[in-house]
């Protein structure tokens, strides 16, 4: 504004007071001054001098030379000067409207992604020429001081620049239609990003990253697509671009597909013409041309590619070098969209399943408390009225019975904890097979044996139905037994009438042991469940004589862990049959043998010499009583020095050894005996609740005979001395 100020005082002094008279020559131009506003960009000190110059020039010819020239000259002057002065404004103020409007486009241009650099690169020479201009605007602005006639001459060249700069601003327009494109297409990627959720589609993702290569790539390209193989078919997983009809696969094989060659290669690839390769198909639009050039990358997951983005144009195409890195660019976005969406799912299924356990683990332990407080207070009640029964002559034939009820509360509870550990072990891995040789069909006839006075108490006819020659396997006896002990006994439970049977046959990849029923079945809606911890179908009461409800998942367990696979049929009021699929890899090589019959002889505890280590007080006392009500000499000790220094000085046929001492570990006592054991020991049985397997592989190979699991029972005992 300063500068201004003093431009105008100085025009005025040398129009009003050097020069005032018209017919003085006048050394300088108004334009010249207003030339310094292309300089200080100021459009209101341009017109703010204009208008003063105007006034200066008003004063000069109507109050200085108060009409010293003639009428017509004066308005010819007046005119003249006026038309300089503001031809000269109004052609400023075009040029730094014109130069305002380029720096604001320099400042969008300058916000653009260093991917567009061609753009920027022309942009930087539109602004070098617009400089060029600018100097060449000056310089015929410095003409315009001449004449009004080089004025004319310069409106002219002004307006050829004007249609320069119309035709660089529509290249400005594309350039910038250019990168609006880009932008649409990188927005469509991000939103498709924003998209992932466990619960949605890869296809719709997939969709969305198609769209960002459509919009990308420019209008040379029609449309792109995800694909995948089906069943050895060719299948889309997402496109676009394909028209409101959408896309139509190829009914041809994946092999004789641009993307089976993109899968096997690994590698990003193009073909500019299709027609040159009839042996490859693509997919097509619903209607229109079909597509002429592909430019195809394959989308990698987990170390392998499972699909390929392809990009299609319906005219031949020369993919550039650029087109190549787009392409391999959106790839890779599908790929992480794919590790993403798949990651996502796979956390919310641990979720869910996490739930479904914790769910499932709170009505376990519930359950478990509720049936082990049940036979626990049974057994408190019982014990209270054993008491007083034996206090109350007339109440004591009531004992017997009594003690009997006792005793079968606590084979449920023992069951009921024992088969829970059983779970817990499985169910942590903790699951050893004890591999052997032996007989299947020797072990159905066991089961059945065994199965067979509770049956025939029922009134119910229980067979076994095998083939003439014995087939061997090589598994686990012992866990195989338990399996089929439980179904048949379950069938026995749960069979009002007709009979049971226990078949072995031979089918399509190994054998299948059956064992078939006549009972009340299963209803279908129930099938599915009848694995799972404490289900039984009639049931409600908990009756403990139909078991705790984990029989059936223990015995799925142990199929699981012997390789063998389990199936049910059943029908309402027919029957039901349970079915053990064994693989014909289990079976053993070599001709089949009959095994011996198991021994069932039972030995007689009659004047043996028993020394029974046991540190809990009323089992010591219980077990040494019971085995002296059946005619032996028991001898006990409460800690394991006490049992070495017994073994020393006594003669005992029999040590009952349990494991847990106060003083040190039963096992120690094993080893010394390994060391020196006495002549007329000639039985050592370790009785403890620890049955691990690799705890029973212990103490074998310490020297005992056998592993008794706690609670132990008389009869129990005496099969276990049968073996020694």
């Amino acid at each position: 504004m300063a500068l201004s100020f003093g431009i105008i005082a100085v025009m005025a002094w040398l129009r009003l007071v050097a020069y005032p008279q018209q017919d003085q020559p006048f050394p300088l131009s108004p334009a010249v001054p207003l030339l310094l506003c292309l300089w200080t960009r100021d459009v209101r000190s341009l017109y703010g001098m204009s208008v003063a110059f105007t006034m200066i020039a008003l004063l000069r010819i109507f109050w200085v030379t108060k009409g010293a020239t003639s009428g017509s000259y004066e308005t010819l002057l007046i005119v003249s000067q006026f038309t300089n002065i503001w031809l000269v404004a109004g052609v400023i103020h075009g040029i730094l409207a014109a130069r305002n409007r380029i720096e604001r486009k320099n400042d969008e241009l300058g916000q653009l992604s260093v991917e567009l650099e061609a753009s920027n690169e022309e942009l930087a020479s539109s602004n070098e020429e617009l400089a060029v201009r600018e100097e060449e605007i000056m310089r015929q602005n410095e003409e315009l001081q001449s004449s009004t006639e080089e004025l004319e001459q310069q409106s002219e060249e002004l307006r050829q620049r004007a249609e320069e700069m119309e035709q660089q601003s529509v290249e400005l327009n594309d350039a910038n239609n250019e990168l609006l494109r880009r932008e649409r297409g990188l927005q469509t990627l991000l939103d498709s990003g924003r998209w992932l959720r466990a619960d949605l589609s890869e296809s719709l993702v997939m969709n969305g990253i198609c769209q960002a290569g459509v919009q990308v790539l420019g209008d040379d390209v029609n449309a792109a697509a995800v694909l995948v193989e089906s069943e050895g078919k060719l299948a889309l997983n997402g496109n676009s671009g394909f028209g409101l009809q959408g896309a139509l696969a190829p009914e041809v094989g994946f092999d004789e597909s641009f993307a089976a060659l993109l899968l096997e290669s690994g590698k990003t690839a193009a073909i500019e013409d299709i027609e040159v390769r009839p042996d490859i198909q693509l997919p097509r639009p619903g209607a229109g041309r079909p597509f002429r050039s592909v430019l195809g990358s394959p989308i990698w997951h987990e170390g392998r590619p499972v699909a390929a983005l392809e990009i299609y144009s319906t005219a031949p195409r020369q993919w550039s070098e650029h087109d190549f890195r787009i392409a391999e660019w959106l790839a890779g976005q599908a790929a992480l969209a794919i590790q993403a969406i798949r990651f996502q799912q796979e956390i919310e299924q641990k979720r869910r399943a996490a739930e479904e356990a914790s769910i499932q683990k709170t009505r376990f332990l519930a359950a478990i408390s509720h049936d082990v407080r049940t036979p626990a207070n049974a057994i408190s009640l019982l014990a209270e009225l054993i008491g007083r029964c034996a206090k109350d002559p007339e109440r004591a034939h009531q004992v017997p019975a009594l003690a009997t009820s006792l005793w079968n509360n606590s084979r449920a509870m023992i069951e009921l904890v024992s088969d829970v550990l059983d779970l817990t072990r499985f169910d942590s891995g903790r699951l050893d097979l004890d591999l052997s040789e032996f007989s299947l069909s020797e072990v159905i006839r066991l089961e059945v044996q065994q199965a067979l006075p509770i049956a025939q108490g029922r009134g119910l006819a229980l067979r076994e139905v095998l083939p003439e020659q014995e087939l061997r396997l090589n598994s686990d006896k012992t866990k195989l037994a338990r399996v089929l002990s439980n179904f048949i006994s379950n069938a026995v439970k749960f069979t009002e009438a007709g009979e049971i049977r226990v078949e072995l046959a031979q089918e399509e990849g190994g054998w299948v042991v059956h064992v078939i029923d006549s009972g009340i079945g299963i209803p279908s809606e129930h099938l599915g469940s009848i694995f799972d911890e404490f289900f039984q179908l009639r049931n409600p009461e908990r009756n403990r004589e139909k078991g705790t409800g984990l029989g059936l998942a223990i015995c799925r367990r142990l199929i699981d862990a012997l390789g063998f696979r389990v199936s049910v049929k059943s029908l309402v009021g027919i029957g039901t049959t349970f079915s053990v699929h064994v693989p014909a890899g289990c079976v053993a090589d070599g001709a089949a043998v009959r095994e011996a019959p198991v021994d069932g002889r039972e030995y007689s505890l009659k004047d043996a010499r028993i020394l029974l280590v046991e540190d809990h007080q009323v089992a010591r006392e219980a077990t040494a009583q019971l085995l002296e009500a059946e005619g032996a000499q028991v001898a006990t000790a409460e800690t394991g020095r006490e049992a070495v220094r017994k073994l020393a000085a006594g003669s005992y046929d029999i040590l009952l050894l349990d494991l847990n001492l106060p003083d040190f570990e039963g096992t120690e006592i094993l080893r010394a005996l390994q060391v020196s054991k006495p002549e007329s020991l000639r039985c050592v049985l370790v009785v403890t609740g620890d049955v691990r397997p690799e705890r029973i592989a212990e103490v074998k190979a310490l020297g005992a005979h056998d592993l008794l699991a706690k609670p132990v029972s008389v009869e129990r005992i005496r099969k276990a001395l049968g073996g020694c």
